[in-house]
């Protein structure tokens, strides 16, 4: 099964994150489960969040580093 592409028409930006090796093993799994790379997991996650709060400049919950669950 081929992997969903971007559409050719949209421009896109490389950039990297770094994650827990807890968070980087559950997008991995999920993504080979689905027979798609690691980074159409993340890009799908992100343009859900972002949809989730178009319009919105703050978040309704803002976590401070040390009560942020990606840093426990």
């Amino acid at each position: 099964m081929p992997r969903p592409s971007i559409a050719p028409d949209r421009k896109t930006i490389r950039t990297s994150v770094t994650l827990p090796e807890d968070v980087h093993s559950q997008v991995q799994a999920l993504a080979d489960s689905n027979h798609v790379s690691s980074a159409w997991v993340i890009r799908m996650a992100v343009q859900r969040f972002l949809d989730e709060y178009r319009g919105q400049l703050e978040l309704p919950l803002r976590l401070s580093r040390d009560k942020d669950p990606i840093h426990e």
